[in-house]
């Protein structure tokens, strides 16, 4: 080996993370980081599973409700275990963002304050330069107020994400124009006492719309017929699939009768136990991809 080949060789061992595909040895497990997002700081917390060996991955993002933290999301979701189980990467956010009503939540109806499309856009990006990520891959899930933001980032990275999967938050943004037929799946009770099933007088002000008209409205963008098919899952869960859609963009719905504001599945009072909200999306996810 010449002299000019011996010190490419140096540099592309030492310079490595210069080096297109090679990336520093991960933190596997939890890790917190912390970055700076359209001039605000912002922070989340992310997992990488034990099996990670540097070969592209599945990006899961996992947003908490309002005025919840990262971890009660890890608690919420499990998607941890799941990571472990199935080798996708997981990240929980944090949010930042005040309203009326509450703090830490994000800004999904995008009023004056924080940009969380910018920082998912950005996590996106930071991780990406220090982890292998499939980018047809990415996905969004949420409970409650991170299930509103998954609403919005479903629209406006329709481009980015592969599907997203909103819990007891499924909204459809007013000014949505999406790139692509987006597959979505979500769950709500019928008798959640804060987003309510049906808007009524005294609904929070950020919930613009009932469940219904938010799965008819994206049913109409995904290009899907009305048609569709149902199965009842248990006495108090029936799961409803729009499958004739453009782009592959399907939907999938589970209604529960009871449950409350809860994550299906999830250690939460009155959560019900027929099914796991978490296995059900990553299954659904693990089957799209851009």
């Amino acid at each position: 080996m010449n002299r000019h080949a011996w010190t490419v060789f140096l540099l592309m061992i030492f310079g490595g993370m210069h080096t297109t595909g090679v990336y520093a040895q991960p933190q596997v497990g939890f890790s917190e980081h912390s970055m700076i997002s359209a001039g605000a700081q912002r922070s989340y917390l992310l997992y990488v599973p034990q099996s990670y060996n540097g070969q592209p991955a599945a990006l899961v993002f996992s947003f908490h409700g309002s005025g919840s933290y990262p971890q009660n999301q890890v608690d919420t979701s499990g998607f941890n275990r799941l990571a472990e189980e199935h080798g996708f990467i997981a990240v929980f956010p944090a949010g930042e963002f005040t309203n009326s009503v509450s703090a830490r939540s994000w800004n999904a109806n995008v009023e004056a304050g924080v940009d969380d499309v910018q920082f998912t856009r950005d996590m996106i990006d930071e991780i990406s330069g220090q982890l292998a990520i499939d980018a047809s891959r990415i996905y969004a899930s949420g409970f409650s107020g991170g299930g509103r933001i998954s609403s919005r980032l479903a629209c406006a990275l329709s481009d980015v994400l592969a599907a997203a999967a909103p819990v007891a938050g499924l909204q459809y943004p007013d000014d949505c124009t999406l790139k692509r037929p987006i597959p979505i799946i979500t769950f709500h009770a019928e008798d959640d006492p804060v987003n309510n099933y049906e808007v009524q007088a005294n609904s929070r002000p950020y919930w613009r719309m009932g469940v219904e008209t938010a799965l008819d409205r994206w049913r109409q963008a995904n290009g899907c017929t009305l048609a569709n098919t149902h199965e009842q899952v248990a006495y108090n869960i029936r799961a409803y699939a729009w499958t004739e859609c453009g782009g592959g963009g399907e939907i999938l719905f589970y209604q529960t009768t009871t449950g409350g504001h809860t994550w299906p599945g999830a250690p939460q009072r009155g959560a019900v136990q027929d099914i796991s909200a978490s296995e059900l999306i990553w299954e659904f996810f693990s089957r799209h991809s851009l």
